[in-house]
């Protein structure tokens, strides 16, 4: 059983571009979270409306709810996958806030990934967020990589948690 809540960022891209964005992964994770519960627990960000983004006013209103969920959130959950824009500014805010702010741990799922290898790191370097690039540069930040499957997601969640004071070792820990 995981009494972790997960803050998940992926490309808030997906909201306007629904073919080429990890919207249908960040849904595929709400569908697990429905047939296992006791497994998955995600922080709500279906209330959040991204349509206006480039907005100031709803810019602000956006980041004091994401920072909200953020501060309930045991760890951070990142998708990685061929569509995420690595420079998204939405998505490498939310990586900062997560890791600088709040000192969560972070957990950068691979979509479409079975299993990592020790070289899996540098091989998929080009997926990563320019975020998580930077932290892994200076190994500032605890962050662990795995496939995005069931299994492996279930336990990294119930592994690492900033109230239980569970990192992973450095930045580029395969789990």
């Amino acid at each position: 059983m995981n009494t972790h809540k997960t803050y998940v960022a992926y490309d808030a891209i997906a909201v306007l571009d629904h073919e080429n964005s990890n919207l249908g992964t960040f849904q595929q994770l709400h569908a697990w979270q429905k047939m296992r519960p006791s497994r998955f627990r995600f922080l709500n960000m279906d209330e959040i409306n991204f349509s206006s983004e480039h907005d100031d006013l709803v810019d602000s209103t956006v980041k004091n709810r994401l920072l909200g969920l953020m501060a309930k959130a045991d760890n951070l959950l990142v998708l990685v996958s061929p569509v995420t824009d690595t420079e998204s500014p939405i998505l490498n805010w939310q990586i900062s806030k997560a890791v600088n702010r709040y000192h969560l741990p972070v957990i950068i799922a691979y979509v479409g990934k079975q299993q990592l290898g020790d070289t899996s790191v540098q091989d998929n370097w080009h997926l990563l967020p320019n975020k998580i690039r930077k932290y892994i540069g200076r190994d500032s930040a605890r962050m662990c990589h795995i496939p995005l499957t069931q299994d492996k997601l279930e336990r990294a969640l119930g592994t690492f948690s900033v109230g239980s004071q569970n990192y992973p070792w450095n930045s580029t820990t395969i789990f």
